[in-house]
């Protein structure tokens, strides 16, 4: 057998009560490691080498079982407090050779343990309406106006031009403007919150829309959500909404 990981945390943290392992199973164990410990569930070779896990690497099924259960346990593990959460097919092949990367590495999660005492990871998700995203470019970018300014008193034929025209400036000026409003939230909460934050831009999320990651100490997820509706209400106008999701494993702040 070979362990599968799923967090590392302190000595006597507690084990879920109830939680589907990721092999189906219920046994999620704690391997000492001193004043630390690593989470997990004895596997069978067979079912997680790593030639089993790339032939499967497209299998939607199974990857979706596998990342429903590491969560399940996750969210087990988060509730018994702070965990350093690790990512799906973290495999180790003896509790042996858990030990030596903790003693390798125990100074740095001791370290990790300390940030994240107390907090939670929550992530902010800003959502751009295309259609009133575009008519908020005009106004944000004095380029833009100043060129919608000038079709509207065009003739016919130039302000379908200028129309043309003002369609690809307005491709070129949304990843700015965009990036600005990311910045303008990140600064909002920061001022409101005093915490740590981590921005992903839509290109670092390939495509998907922007997000601002925030590790808060647990007591503040109602000022984050009262500021959340104020950021809302203060972007309605640009087709900007902000969702908020979590708590999550705090992923985002456990290497930092």
């Amino acid at each position: 057998m070979i362990l599968y990981l799923y967090a590392f945390g302190r000595a006597r943290h507690p084990l879920p009560e109830r939680a589907e392992a990721i092999d189906g199973g219920d046994t999620v164990l704690a391997v000492d490691c001193g004043d630390l410990a690593a989470f997990a569930t004895p596997v069978d070779p067979v079912d997680f080498s790593q030639p089993v896990i790339d032939a499967r690497s497209k299998d939607v099924e199974w990857l979706g079982g596998i990342g429903y259960r590491h969560q399940s346990v996750m969210a087990a593990l988060m509730r018994g407090g702070t965990i350093i959460p690790l990512r799906a097919f973290t495999l180790f092949a003896s509790e042996e050779s858990v030990r030596r990367h903790v003693d390798a590495e125990r100074a740095k999660l001791m370290k990790i343990l300390d940030r994240l005492d107390g907090k939670q990871e929550w992530t902010l998700r800003i959502e751009f309406n295309p259609e009133n995203w575009s008519e908020a470019l005009v106004r944000r970018v004095s380029s833009l106006r100043d060129l919608h300014d000038e079709m509207s008193r065009a003739t016919t034929g130039k302000a379908f031009l200028l129309g043309k025209k003002l369609d690809e400036e307005k491709k070129r000026a949304s990843r700015e403007a965009e990036e600005a409003v990311v910045g303008e939230i990140e600064r909002a909460v920061l001022d409101k919150l005093a915490c740590d934050t981590v921005a992903e831009s839509r290109q670092q999320r390939s495509g998907a829309f922007p997000q601002i990651n925030v590790l808060i100490e647990r007591d503040e997820e109602a000022r984050l959500e009262e500021l959340r509706r104020d950021l809302e209400s203060r972007y309605a106008a640009d087709g900007v909404t902000v969702a908020l999701t979590g708590p999550w494993p705090p992923y985002t702040f456990a290497n930092a």
